[in-house]
């Protein structure tokens, strides 16, 4: 059996929105490697700095705040790929907002729209073209433990990523019948490519020390992991759920009282 044969992605032809980011980039690049077909979708900007160390992605610039964009770039990587057969939703904002009785309407606004619409609209694109090819697929959301547990100052970040908890869910019960699997990936603290030094910042790696049961933040590399088993033929009976890759942070509570 040749080495190429163990390859879990070969053939697949895949999208992944955010693929210039931290968990984005390197989810793209993972299924390169895994011998899957690739456009990565992002803003232009980052798109045009994006590295990924040598995988072979083909770009699609994206505004996940933009209807046509969204449908442009979909009708694009359909056409380029000649089909489709995964998404992952990696692209998102991110960060806090203030109190929730502060939070401005743009702010709301541009938090939904991106991240909970925009997530629709790509899930709503790739499974027309996943229904059209008559094939089945897979589409996997990346929520956040924030899609359970809420922190300070994130109410539009919060809603929106509770909203991708739920969206997976209905659309697992709507999509099963034509084939496609949907699941979501909730990662806890990922210290990712552009924040290296935001956790070894004193008083936050003393927060990750009380909060994470295994005291350390993630690896974008783990969330691909997921994202690997949940694309693949591993996964064949898997839909509607949430793999949470969160070093336990959801399995913990008053971990600043723990012992040891």
């Amino acid at each position: 059996m040749s080495a190429q044969s163990h390859l879990r992605l070969s053939g697949k032809r895949a999208v992944i929105t955010g693929a210039a980011g931290g968990i984005g980039g390197v989810i793209a690049a993972a299924f390169a490697r895994e011998d899957a077909r690739v456009v990565g979708m992002d803003l232009a900007a980052p798109l045009a700095a994006a590295r990924w160390n040598g995988a072979a992605i083909t770009p699609c610039p994206v505004d996940l705040a933009d209807r046509a964009s969204i449908a442009s770039a979909f009708a694009s990587a359909v056409a380029t790929l000649g089909g489709l057969d995964i998404l992952v939703t990696a692209g998102a904002l991110k960060g806090g907002s203030g109190n929730a009785a502060d939070v401005t309407d743009e702010d709301w606004d541009r938090y939904i729209a991106v991240n909970l619409t925009g997530t629709f609209l790509s899930c709503r694109a790739a499974a027309k073209a996943m229904i059209a090819g008559g094939k089945g697929g897979r589409i996997i959301t990346i929520g956040s433990v924030n899609s359970f547990q809420s922190e300070p100052g994130a109410a539009p970040y919060v809603a929106s990523k509770g909203g991708i908890a739920m969206l997976t869910r209905a659309l697992a019960v709507d999509l099963a019948g034509h084939g496609i699997l949907v699941n979501m990936i909730a990662p806890g603290p990922i210290a990712v490519p552009n924040n290296p030094d935001q956790y070894r910042e004193p008083k936050l790696a003393r927060a990750i020390g009380e909060i994470v049961a295994l005291r350390r933040a993630g690896e974008p590399a783990e969330i691909a992991g997921a994202a690997v088993y949940l694309a693949s033929d591993e996964s064949s009976y898997v839909t509607g759920s949430t793999i949470t890759v969160d070093g336990g942070v959801s399995a913990m509570i008053f971990g600043a009282m723990r012992d040891g």
